[in-house]
């Protein structure tokens, strides 16, 4: 743990492990960063230079000098990326560290890359984006073979832009992965995938637009039952199972974070906004990556795959 107030910090984080292990000692570590993150963070880059005993630098810099650990952070997206880069570093062979993001679907969990930190792509970047999560699928998820999709305007081979249009060529190449081909919007959430991959400008439009649907339909879905006291009675008394299933299919919280791949170390990007149980995840999902060993599994594909990488 990392905080600016150690002192404070460590007697609290004391009391509640000490209570949740049932009195037993629980070994955590509190080291103190001096400064704090601006109140507006135009340059992450200009930040992360400044202040040097910014809490993330230091989780970061006690990352890179420790074997099987994992950096979990709620901050700022953007500072994070950048510490995780500059501190870390990449994979060599790795040109871009994508985030990869967890959803829920009709059927299989989905996980996609980029879910933002990439907005322009070459079609290099969403093969290695493929790679990434195939591994992390592999390692982390247990399926031996997932599949893989881009996210184009259409199923045909002939669809899309350039860039995707390479990027399918590439895929098609690589007989250690699963690609089955394109994905369009309206059906990667039907549950038969297991990687969809774009650039981090569709990712992130993907992303939030699905999570902006899924409030919006709770909301309708709220107002229409609240319209009646009869429906509002039916719906408490008959679907009130159905409705607190239905939440936590759709809840951020159940997934904890997004992991940050193709680095020299494990990160987990939270939401700001994350909950005690969100945070509780990502640190499970930190552990998992920890222990994993990815960022060796990476390298070694890479070497394995030389022709269809740029160096």
């Amino acid at each position: 743990l990392v905080t600016t107030e150690p002192e404070q910090m460590e007697s609290h984080v004391d009391r509640l492990l000490s209570k949740a292990a049932n009195g037993s000692r629980c070994n955590v570590e509190i080291l103190p960063a001096e400064d704090h993150i601006p109140e507006t963070v135009e340059s992450p880059v200009e930040v992360y230079k400044k202040h040097p005993n910014l809490s993330i630098r230091v989780a970061m810099d006690r990352a890179k000098a420790t074997a099987e650990c994992a950096v979990v952070s709620p901050g700022n997206t953007g500072l994070v990326m950048t510490s995780a880069v500059l501190t870390l570093g990449r994979v060599k062979g790795i040109e871009r560290p994508p985030i990869g993001t967890p959803m829920p679907t009709l059927g299989k969990e989905l996980f996609f890359v980029d879910g933002g930190s990439n907005v322009d792509c070459r079609a290099s970047h969403l093969y290695q984006f493929a790679v990434l999560a195939h591994l992390y699928v592999k390692a982390i998820g247990g399926v031996q073979r997932p599949s893989i999709a881009l996210l184009s305007n259409g199923s045909e081979a002939y669809k899309g832009n350039a860039v995707v249009r390479e990027a399918y060529s590439l895929l098609s190449e690589d007989r250690d992965l699963n690609f089955v081909g394109f994905t369009e919007g309206h059906t990667a959430l039907a549950g038969e995938l297991d990687i969809m991959v774009c650039d981090g400008f569709l990712g992130n439009i993907f992303l939030k637009a699905a999570e902006g649907v899924a409030e919006t339909m709770k909301t309708m879905l709220r107002e229409e039952i609240k319209a009646s006291y009869i429906s509002a009675l039916a719906a408490k008394t008959f679907m009130g199972g159905a409705f607190a299933r239905f939440a936590r299919r759709i809840d951020y919280a159940q997934f904890g974070g997004a992991p940050l791949l193709g680095l020299n170390g494990n990160v987990v990007i939270c939401h700001g906004r994350s909950t005690a149980i969100a945070i509780k995840n990502a640190l499970l999902l930190g552990c998992k990556l920890a222990r994993s060993g990815i960022s060796k599994l990476v390298a070694r594909y890479l070497q394995d795959h030389y022709q269809l990488v740029k160096v």
